[in-house]
């Protein structure tokens, strides 16, 4: 039990869930035709990985993917359970149960062995001991094995109740997920998998494990087709920086004026932003510096020396 438990929690550790691969692109992913599309059995949207996932597949926010048939992220494993692993995390804690009540049951074996030896007279001078007081020199005598049957006595609690859980969920055809999120609850929505408890759990045991979507290569590189925009600011690439011999596209403010030195223009309570070119720069250092007659920043300036 113990060497069948190790296999299959790093069985369950090391393997694919069922991860749909993301779409690394800008462009956002078709919608799939002739699906149902929305809803507890739809198809939905997933902006972090850029797909539309399939029905019963979730995001998982501690891996950051999507799992197909998804049923919870298991901390203690350190992997989300999902189509591919499931059956080997519903072993997993069919043998750690069982492994967790043999303990249990050994641990109070020897103190009821040990209770068992205790005389029921005491020593010479006392008197005869009590039932209570047998038992608790069996616990002295056995402590170590007293405190480890009663850990393991509480992990067997709790491990058959999630194991009893799990069995149940394989018997209707259900997920932790959806289980919690009351998919079917009330009959409000049909649940197309369930065809029976017993053909559920051979499904469930004896299907062959669905094929990974992940690529072989981890390394390979996926080339988007992704066009470069001509403009992203008038006059400029995508980096900020100004295209070297393109000329500035004059725009037209909401009172009908035009502009191409790249300033904000103001009329009547409108704005418009142009990129920055070289004679706007020039007109905004020589507004700090004042230079010229007759402009903004000689009158500033002559203003403050009077």
């Amino acid at each position: 039990l113990g060497g069948l438990s190790i296999i299959t929690l790093w069985i369950s550790a090391l393997m694919d869930p069922g991860i749909i691969p993301p779409v690394s692109s800008p462009i956002k992913a078709p919608v799939p035709d002739d699906v149902p599309l929305g809803g507890p059995l739809g198809y939905r949207y997933c902006s972090t990985c850029n797909i539309f996932r399939p029905p019963r597949s979730k995001h998982c926010n501690s891996c950051n993917v999507c799992v197909s048939k998804f049923d919870h992220h298991c901390p203690w494993v350190g992997n989300c359970i999902g189509e591919r692993n499931h059956r080997f995390f519903f072993v997993f804690l069919l043998c750690i149960s069982a492994m967790t009540v043999l303990t249990t049951i050994c641990a109070l074996c020897v103190v009821v062995e040990a209770f068992q030896n205790v005389p029921e007279d005491g020593n010479d001078d006392d008197d005869d001991l009590s039932f209570v007081q047998r038992l608790w020199k069996a616990i002295l005598s056995e402590k170590f094995t007293f405190i480890f049957g009663s850990f393991t006595l509480l992990c067997a609690w709790s491990l058959i109740s999630l194991l009893c859980f799990h069995a149940m969920i394989i018997s209707v055809a259900q997920t932790t997920n959806e289980r919690v999120r009351g998919v079917y609850r009330f009959g409000q929505v049909e649940n197309d998998a369930d065809h029976g408890c017993c053909w559920n759990w051979y499904t469930a045991a004896c299907t062959p494990c669905p094929v990974s979507r992940l690529p072989r290569d981890m390394s390979q590189q996926v080339v988007c087709n992704y066009v470069e925009p001509e403009e992203v600011w008038k006059g400029d690439h995508e980096d900020g920086a100004a295209a070297a011999g393109a000329p500035s596209t004059p725009s037209t403010t909401a009172g009908g004026e035009s502009s191409s030195n790249g300033r904000i223009e103001w009329t009547e309570g409108t704005s418009t932003v142009q990129s920055p070119t070289k004679s706007s720069q020039d007109d905004k250092a020589e507004l700090e510096t004042g230079a010229g007659d007759g402009r903004p920043g000689s009158e500033a300036e002559e203003s403050n020396t009077s």
